[in-house]
């Protein structure tokens, strides 16, 4: 509460600065504060405006990077820095309320100086991009801004089509006057979803495997241009980015060189344990357990997957139900489902209870020669996780029978 309630005096002040910058907007504004700087002949230091990309942080929230908007008027002596934020830090509550969707988010200012603290005591980097608008479209992308920031965190986050990136990226094409960016087809656009999944990711390998699950249904697709732009992805290709007019005109959609702003100090660390060793050594003790006498050790692995099967079954259907992510569909969903659990209520105490465990496996089987071909390439974490699956299952339906009878006299 506290932190809204700073930003809402930050938005009342910046308000204020709005109004002076819109009414002072003509060419001949002149500086009249102590310290503040004269305005050029050509007005085209009176606002300024800049994308801000900052490095991966340590957090897993902060795994991608970040990006901010800085918007100047020297001549008023204002320097504020406009991101995109949840409405509470990392954390069980944001955990909490990012995984049930309740998730909000929306603008914050922050003065250049504070902005700047915020990734420097994490040593995160931060480059400066500076943008190529005219006078007039700098002017109402601050007023934008300035709409947006009064409106509070309202905007539903779901990591792909509202973040940091995809909300400001829309932002400053919808001030455009006559005209748009375009992007060159240059690396990392070439790429598609799935790649770029894995170029963001490559130091997170968990955050990888997580992510290509939740969306999946986009592993082999492509994105609206704007849920491309992540940070790093956006940084790529800023430099190569042109504003064309409606007459085909076209001139940089920078106005200069990108600025180290703050240099990286912080450099994250491979994971010690990555999805593939983990599923790895699991898979073989799956595959041990199938060759050995029923015992409780395997009735407690069978019971542990299936619970977990269960869970994360009902949560995907929560999220596909839900659009959590921006997607209504999840290949995941074939492996992933309540039907196990419906069978398990309704026919556990049949004669040809076992015999569903043999089509589960089938449809596992198919489904892992399915996914990597699908994504263009080998998900071995993936498949190491379904094998693990599969592996139970024909254990269970090969040997059920005596399973059963073992459990039922413990």
């Amino acid at each position: 509460m506290r932190r809204l309630f700073l930003t809402y005096i930050l938005a009342l002040l910046a308000s204020v600065s709005m109004a002076q910058v819109a009414e002072a907007g003509d060419a001949s504004a002149q500086a009249d504060g102590s310290g503040a700087v004269e305005v050029l002949p050509d007005s085209s230091n009176f606002v300024t405006a800049s994308i801000l990309i900052s490095s991966p942080g340590k957090e897993l929230f902060f795994a991608l990077g970040h990006c901010g908007l800085r918007l100047q008027c020297p001549s008023k002596g204002l320097d504020y820095c406009f991101s995109f934020s949840t409405i509470v830090p990392p954390g069980p509550e944001f955990n909490l309320l990012l995984l049930s969707g309740k998730m909000k988010a929306g603008y914050e200012a922050l003065p250049y100086d504070e902005y700047l603290d915020t990734f420097r005591k994490d040593g995160r980097g931060v480059v400066e991009y500076p943008l190529n608008l005219t006078l007039s479209e700098e002017r109402e992308l601050w007023r934008k801004m300035d709409n947006l920031m009064m409106k509070g965190p309202t905007m539903k986050f779901d990591f792909i089509f509202n973040n940091c990136t995809g909300p400001l990226f829309r932002s400053v094409n919808a001030i455009m006057e006559g005209e748009h960016f375009e992007y060159p087809d240059v690396y990392p656009l070439t790429l598609n979803t799935r790649e770029k999944l894995h170029l963001m990711t490559v130091n997170s390998p968990w955050l990888e495997f997580i992510t290509v699950i939740m969306v999946s249904d986009y592993a082999h697709r492509d994105m609206p241009l704007y849920a491309k732009m992540y940070p790093q992805v956006w940084a790529a290709v800023l430099p190569y980015g042109e504003i064309v007019g409606m007459d085909g005109t076209r001139r940089p959609g920078m106005s200069g060189e990108p600025v180290e702003l703050l240099p990286k100090t912080f450099f994250d660390k491979p994971a010690a344990v990555t999805p593939v060793m983990a599923f790895g050594v699991l898979l073989l003790v799956a595959v041990v357990l199938a060759f050995v006498p029923v015992s409780k050790v395997s009735k407690a692995v069978d019971t542990v997957l299936f619970c977990i099967h269960v869970l994360f079954s009902l949560y995907l259907l929560y999220v596909a139900c839900q659009q959590l992510y921006g997607l209504f569909w999840n290949w995941f969903l074939i492996v992933f489902n309540p039907i196990p659990l419906f069978w398990w209520i309704c026919c556990r105490k049949k004669a040809y209870y076992r015999k569903g465990f043999l089509f589960f496996a089938v449809v596992i089987a198919g489904f892992m020669l399915f996914w990597s071909l699908y994504t263009g390439r080998m998900e071995w974490a993936h498949e190491l996780m379904l094998a693990i699956f599969l592996v139970r299952c024909l254990a269970y339906g090969v040997h059920g029978q005596r399973q059963e009878a073992s459990y039922a006299t413990e």
